[in-house]
């Protein structure tokens, strides 16, 4: 009985009490407050960690794209050698022009008959322009028995040409030699070509 008179008093002194309880009294209240504060504050970083975050992340490029890319480049080699093979006789001739040959050993030649002054005629060797084949590509080859068949790519007759055994192209300037499995034997100019399936 005597225990709960006390702490009966002492509560009612804490709350309404004037003197020492004030201090108490504030630092009680100070102490609820803040662990109101605190409880509010981790209430809010469990609320912050259960929003979802979009994520954008950038589409991968197009495997069309990069096959595209690269094919272009092939084709871009390709015109660059058509065009520099097409262009190689007229830099041979450049070469070989006279004024490039300083040294050249030069005859007169007799008196013209317009006004009979002597000329002077240059030694010049004729140009031999060598014949260079045409760039060529073989697709595929097909064997069935003793005949065999092959697609292949010329330049200056088409693409995706069939050819046998014999078959000649460009003005008969080139012919099929042989057809194996392995490769395609082009004849050129007296001279034989291998080529073998693929880029």
């Amino acid at each position: 009985m005597a225990d709960s008179a006390v702490n009966g008093s002492f509560w009612k002194n804490l709350t309404e009490g004037e003197g020492a309880f004030r201090m108490p009294r504030a630092l009680l209240f100070l102490l609820f407050l803040g662990g109101a504060v605190f409880s509010g504050w981790c209430f809010k970083m469990v609320a912050d960690l259960s929003v979802e975050e979009a994520v954008f992340v950038d589409p991968p490029p197009s495997q069309s794209r990069l096959d595209e890319e690269r094919l272009d480049g092939i084709i871009e080699a390709f015109r660059g050698t058509v065009e520099a093979r097409q262009g190689s006789s007229g830099v041979v001739a450049s070469v070989t022009d006279k004024n490039r040959r300083p040294f050249e050993v030069s005859r007169r030649a007799g008196k013209s008959a317009a006004g009979g002054a002597q000329v002077e005629a240059p030694l010049v060797e004729p140009i031999v322009e060598e014949l260079l084949p045409p760039i060529m590509f073989v697709r595929a080859i097909m064997v069935v028995g003793n005949e065999a068949i092959a697609i292949m790519d010329i330049n200056g007759v088409g693409n995706g040409v069939i050819v046998k055994t014999g078959y000649m192209f460009l003005d008969k300037k080139g012919r099929i030699a042989k057809i194996t499995p392995e490769k395609v034997t082009v004849r050129w100019a007296g001279k034989n070509i291998d080529i073998t399936p693929g880029f």
